[in-house]
């Protein structure tokens, strides 16, 4: 029986949910804000960063400590919103830097403080000598770090009960709680570092809940990582992949478990995993290997026979990977072979990869051979078991070492080539998104030079790998390429083109019939596909505009379809009016033409916004507006979608103090037929909602 486990697990959710509805909040990071530190008095004494006692909680996880140039962020602990930090040794005497620094999303950094402090207690004539510390402060010591620990965490629940409607086509309750929170949890000694991340959700509409329970966890991941004098290693459970991008295993972010073990110079690394092959929510299969025929294992290794240490980057490595399970394996192969596709596959594989990097990792080899057993309808069905290869050849290359000058700026420039050849039945369970059945050559060139970008790519493929007598063999060639500029921003008698840029994008592809087998009374494949897309805008300090104009064409020269043109015209702008008040924007326009039945049809999309803080940190507006309008040959109903929102705040959210708020939001929907009255409605429904917010945060 597991109604114990199921219950106790959903009774922790609950708790949880209560819990941190009533300790945190999430509110928006303020940008300009200040911190003080207050310098230790010994060499052991605690460095302390006094922070504002408003600042958020997202604010808070987007800070970083470093001490001397070492980032220690992992070793603070949180004390009434204050960053503290409990010297592991004591520090040596002399001057010290401390930096505290606020990461970017985009990886860049901005310094919030930088404080120079000075340590007393040099012994005399040996610089840096401090008295050691008694063994009570070592047993002090020891515990501060091992007990050292973060958590953190965002949540949101709100209470709506719907007040007005009219015509809403799918049945909800009219009073509904609902909401969400993420937390994330951190732990760090001497040797372990063991970070924890998962979020919760809450519906108390059952038709609406995502796993059929008012309270249940979303994802999670548990990652605990240990690092030894000579090795290292780790483990994994919940949601995550295991970092490679092969031909059987390819984006495969699954609820699962995975153990890792390797060499500090990372010589040798292996690694263990078991996943589910579905995508899971929910806590009643916590492990999400609780289906055995929903379930994937393997083991991956990876050597570097002649490396020279872990900053040998360009050394030969060799990784090896096998895999063996039972899962949903759908619409694999051609159209029309094996057999149900419904049931469960089995499938296995093997494979092995080789990467060579040559001066610092300028130029990059790799190859990779897979060989994949796959049944797609297990071992009772009438579909055979097939044994399918599939290689993967690459190298890139960096023209220059160190690019050259060229008018004041530095020209790079990176070019490759690949081969692929998968064969028609290749298909693995860790890589759901393989497409198969190609042969393909390609090219490829990046090219950057000061504000200017270029993309080049280009393609040469067949299918009908396995030369199958009964099917028609195409070639596809293709060139994709893009140009983007960037100018500086403007000034003078040019200042009010602001800070532009231009794009220049498009594709040319030809699908042409490369063999027609003997009896085949098929379609006939000879099509000729272009498409051009050229953008243009640009940004100021209160506003932005952009706009583009793209076209499209295509040709079927076997006259099977008819032959297509479509113009597309956009524009949009947004306008910061003031730091209240923000207005956006933007319209398209479509022509799609059919030659020859000389059909056109056209269609016109316009979006409007606004968001308005009305009474500052107390009440706020939110409002969209979306008009469709489709006419020509095939019309379409004209549709008109408004929502909106308006939020009192009565009580602002602080770090580890809740904050509540009333709103009121609705949405219509208005739907005109141009040629039927029939299809003529309105649509609308109003909630009002009762909002909880709440950061919370802790360490010690």
């Amino acid at each position: 029986m597991r109604v114990m486990p199921d219950l106790v697990i959903r009774l922790l959710a609950f708790a949880l949910l209560f819990f941190f509805t009533l300790s945190s909040l999430s509110a928006e990071a303020r940008a300009d804000w200040t911190a003080d530190f207050v310098p230790p008095e010994t060499p052991q004494s605690v460095l302390r960063v006094d922070l504002p006692e408003d600042l958020d909680i997202l604010t808070l996880t987007t800070l970083a400590v470093e001490l001397d140039g070492i980032d220690i962020t992992a070793l603070l602990s949180l004390d009434d919103n204050d960053f503290t930090y409990q010297p592991v040794e004591p520090l040596a005497g002399g001057e010290h830097l401390l930096r505290l620094v606020l990461l970017g999303g985009d990886g860049t950094t901005t310094e919030k403080g930088r404080w120079l402090f000075q340590i007393e207690g040099a012994a005399p004539g040996v610089a840096g000598s401090v008295a050691a510390p008694s063994e009570a402060e070592q047993i002090a010591q020891a515990e501060a770090l091992l007990r050292s620990a973060t958590f953190r965490a965002d949540t949101l629940t709100e209470f709506s009960s719907r007040v007005l409607q009219q015509n809403i086509g799918h049945e909800t309750n009219d009073n509904i709680l609902s909401g969400g929170g993420d937390g994330n949890a951190a732990f760090a000694s001497e040797n372990w570092d063991i970070r924890a991340h998962a979020n919760y959700l809450v519906q108390s509409d059952l038709d609406q809940s995502l796993t059929g329970h008012p309270a249940d966890i979303g994802e999670y991941d548990i990652t605990a990582d240990f690092t030894g004098d000579s090795m290292k290693g780790g483990m994994t459970l919940g949601h995550h992949d295991i970092g490679l991008q092969t031909q059987l295993v390819s984006d495969f972010y699954r609820r699962g478990s995975s153990v890792r073990l390797g060499t500090l110079d990372e010589r040798f690394e292996a690694q263990g995993f078991a996943f589910g092959t579905s995508s899971v929510a929910g806590a009643n299969d916590f492990t999400g290997l609780n289906d055995s025929d929903d379930r994937i294992k393997g083991l991956t290794a990876s050597v570097k026979p002649f490396s020279d240490g872990i900053d040998d980057i360009d050394a030969l490595k060799i990784t090896g990977l096998y895999y063996d399970g039972t899962g949903d394996g759908g619409g694999i192969g051609l159209e029309g072979e094996g057999g149900d596709l419904g049931s469960s596959s089995t499938g296995s594989g093997w494979g092995l990869v080789l990467e060579k990097g040559f001066d610092q990792q300028r130029t990059r080899l790799r190859g990779e051979y897979a060989h994949a057993l796959f049944d797609q309808d297990g071992s009772t069905g009438e579909a055979p078991k097939d044994g399918s290869d599939a290689i993967s050849l690459s190298a890139d290359h960096r023209l220059f070492e160190q690019g050259p000058v060229v008018f004041d700026d530095v020209l790079e420039i990176d070019v490759g080539v690949g081969y692929d050849r998968v064969e028609t039945f290749f298909a693995s369970l860790a890589n759901p998104g393989l497409i198969g059945d190609r042969e393909a050559y390609s090219a490829y060139s990046n090219i950057y030079w000061g504000a200017l970008s270029g993309n080049f790519y280009l393609l040469d493929e067949t299918n009908n790998v396995d030369d199958l007598a009964s099917t028609p063999t195409d070639r596809l060639r293709s060139l994709d390429a893009s140009l983007n500029y960037s100018f500086d921003p403007q000034s003078g008698s040019m200042e009010w083109l602001g800070t532009p840029y231009v794009g220049l994008s498009g594709f040319v592809a030809t699908l042409e019939r490369e063999k027609t087998p003997d009896g085949y009374t098929g379609p006939d494949t000879d099509s000729l596909s272009k498409s051009v897309t050229f953008t243009v805008g640009s940004s100021y300090s209160d506003w932005y505009w952009s706009a583009s104009q793209s076209y499209a064409r295509f040709d079927d020269e076997t006259n099977e379809t008819s032959d297509t043109v479509n113009h597309l015209s956009g524009i949009n702008a947004g306008w910061s009016v003031s730091d209240r008040l923000d207005i956006y924007g933007g319209t398209q326009f479509g022509v799609f033409e059919e030659e020859d039945s000389d059909k056109l049809s056209y269609n016109t999309n316009l979006s409007l916004g606004v968001s308005a803080e009305l009474v500052p940190e107390k009440l706020d507006l939110n409002l969209d507006y979306n008009l469709n309008l489709a006419n020509g040959s095939g019309d379409t109903p004209d549709s008109h979608i408004v929502n909106s929102e308006v939020e009192w705040t009565f009580l602002q959210p602080r770090s580890n103090r809740p904050g509540l708020a009333l709103a009121v939001r609705g949405s219509m929907e208005e739907t005109n037929g141009s040629t039927d009255s029939t299809e003529n409605e309105t649509d609308y429904q109003v909630y009002m909602l009762l909002r909880v917010k709440a950061p919370f945060a802790f360490g010690y």
